[in-house]
């Protein structure tokens, strides 16, 4: 149904549906959903929900805590509202890390990257990773002392807290 990732699999809770009332299309009679385990739902099953999906098991299994993470979280920029895919917090509820995913068929650009600055422009996380699934992008946010530019490094590997 979707591409498989190089992100490990997971056991998928996936239902289908009929479309009398799903927005995501109107040109066939059922979609399907998936099982968020973080907000506790069905979401319809696209491409991007696909590799969100993965990205939120994957981090679950490198340690990191489903209390401490939010999916589809607002905030606001510039007066508009924006939605992050993954935030995850810090043990003291601080933003840690703001994960940005693309659909597996979308490449990692600039403007993927610049997306996922300008969210962390509100949210000030020290971390930000952006992915399509097939590949991923992991940042470290650093402060110039003297002209309090904010710029990222890549880094190699998830960052621990």
């Amino acid at each position: 149904m979707f591409p498989k990732l190089n992100i490990p699999s997971f056991e998928a809770k996936i239902k289908q549906v009929e479309n009398s009332t799903n927005k995501v299309t109107d040109k066939m009679p059922f979609s399907y959903q998936i099982f968020d385990i973080i907000r506790k739902k069905w979401i319809f099953l696209t491409p991007e929900e696909w590799v969100r999906q993965h990205v939120i098991h994957f981090l679950i299994s490198q340690k990191y805590s489903k209390s401490l993470m939010q999916v589809e979280s607002e905030h606001h920029f510039q007066e508009r509202k924006k939605r992050t895919d993954i935030l995850i917090f810090d043990r003291t509820g601080n933003p840690f890390l703001v994960v940005e995913c693309k659909a597996a068929h979308i490449l990692l650009s600039s403007d993927v990257f610049s997306q996922v600055a300008v969210y962390n422009y509100c949210i000030d996380a020290p971390f930000v990773m952006i992915t399509n699934g097939m590949q991923l992008g992991i940042f470290e946010k650093t402060i110039n002392k003297k002209t309090e530019i904010n710029s990222y490094k890549m880094i190699e590997s998830l960052p621990v807290f």
